[in-house]
């Protein structure tokens, strides 16, 4: 191979390498600026305003309507123990009883005590109305008419103080037997007969102050943590329905008690509901799931098709001068067919929808065409 002929294969090359350069950048349209794109065929959803009611959903735990750790009132030997775990009681009825041997004798001692000073103020009263009737002629002196007085006073406040004292020591006796405040079923019992429990310092040693636990769960109570977001549409007697593991049905109950207090690490408000448990079949501690329904409210809906993008990152298509131009947006999920539009989006907007909506870019040529289906009433919208 000559010299000429080597410099005529490297212009070739050169050439061809032009060539490929050249249909490369050909290739690549910007659909902003060229006008031959084709357009896409799609349709529109209105952003339209009606009254929607969407169920709040909330978690939580079935939890006694009440629950107490029942300790002595007296300090002393528990003598009797007359429940077991799982009794059920009624208000009134005695759970258990502490030894009572000394606080009796003391109730003997005082009874004594006030026979005594009823006695004592009889003796007085006499001689007070003897040296009355003395005095009349003037056989008594005024000062000792004063004594006398004041020693029948004396006796009458020394009744009034035996009397107290005995009153406080029956007081006692009585309280050795401890009685059920409400009706409910024994959960716990910590201790048994033989054992000394003090009503000071939590028992004692520094024990349990509690001889056995009492819950009432007829009813109980449904507490649930509802999202923050919410708040504004909780109110006291509002509608739920609470489904509540190994239940069949849903039981229905009214919203009793809103804590308004958020929590910090859920952001989170608690609700309370109360549920009638007669036969005692629903157990605290049970998994619970609450419906909460609040009143219709307005609010601006539109098609579920014509949003995309994950959530948090929403966004959607309106056609400006026969272009796609993407807008972002907030929404709340209401059914599988519609969500309301929080932000960015006035009522009346024609947001772009259809089958090739996700073919679509900023700034793309569309043709709308028939809109989707019409608009529809008033929603209640179910989870």
């Amino acid at each position: 191979m000559n010299r000429k002929h080597i410099v005529t294969v490297g212009l070739l090359c050169l050439l061809a390498l032009g060539f490929a350069s050249c249909s490369k950048k050909t290739a690549t349209i910007d659909p902003k600026k060229d006008a031959k794109v084709e357009s896409i065929a799609v349709s529109t959803a209105r952003v339209v305003k009606t009254n929607v009611a969407v169920p709040i959903l909330a978690t939580g735990s079935i939890t006694p309507t009440r629950q107490t750790d029942i300790g002595p009132f007296v300090d002393g030997i528990i003598a009797q123990v007359m429940v077991h775990v799982g009794t059920r009681v009624k208000q009134g009825d005695a759970l258990f009883r502490t030894r009572d041997v000394d606080v009796k004798l003391q109730v003997r001692e005082l009874e004594a005590q006030v026979a005594l000073a009823r006695a004592q103020l009889a003796n007085a009263k006499n001689e007070l109305n003897r040296q009355s009737s003395l005095k009349t002629g003037g056989w008594v002196s005024q000062s000792r008419m004063d004594t006398t007085r004041t020693g029948a006073d004396v006796a009458a406040a020394q009744l009034s103080i035996a009397e107290a004292r005995l009153a406080e020591s029956r007081q006692q006796l009585s309280d050795t037997v401890v009685h059920a405040p409400y009706s409910g079923v024994i959960s716990r019992k910590d201790v048994f007969e033989g054992r000394f429990m003090s009503t000071r310092f939590g028992g004692f040693g520094g024990g349990s102050s509690g001889v056995v636990q009492l819950m009432e769960i007829d009813p109980l109570a449904v507490i649930v943590v509802a999202p923050s977001t919410y708040f504004s549409q909780l109110k006291i007697g509002m509608r739920g329905l609470v489904h509540i593991d190994g239940v069949d049905k849903p039981i229905e109950a009214r919203v009793a008690v809103i804590n308004y207090g958020v929590d910090y690490k859920s952001r989170g408000v608690e609700v309370r509901l109360a549920i009638p448990n007669p036969d005692y079949k629903i157990l605290p501690g049970l998994y619970a799931k609450v419906e909460l329904f609040p009143d219709q409210r307005p609010a601006l809906v539109v098609d579920r098709h014509s949003i995309l993008g994950p959530e948090g990152d929403r966004y959607a298509f309106v056609s400006d001068n026969g272009r796609a131009k993407k807008i972002r947006l907030s929404t709340q999920e209401l059914n599988g067919e519609r969500v309301e539009i929080t932000s960015n989006v006035p009522e009346g907007t024609e947001l772009l929808a259809g089958p090739n909506l996700s073919q679509l870019l900023d700034g793309v040529p569309v043709t709308i065409e028939k809109p989707v289906a019409p608009d529809k009433p008033s929603t209640q919208a179910q989870l």
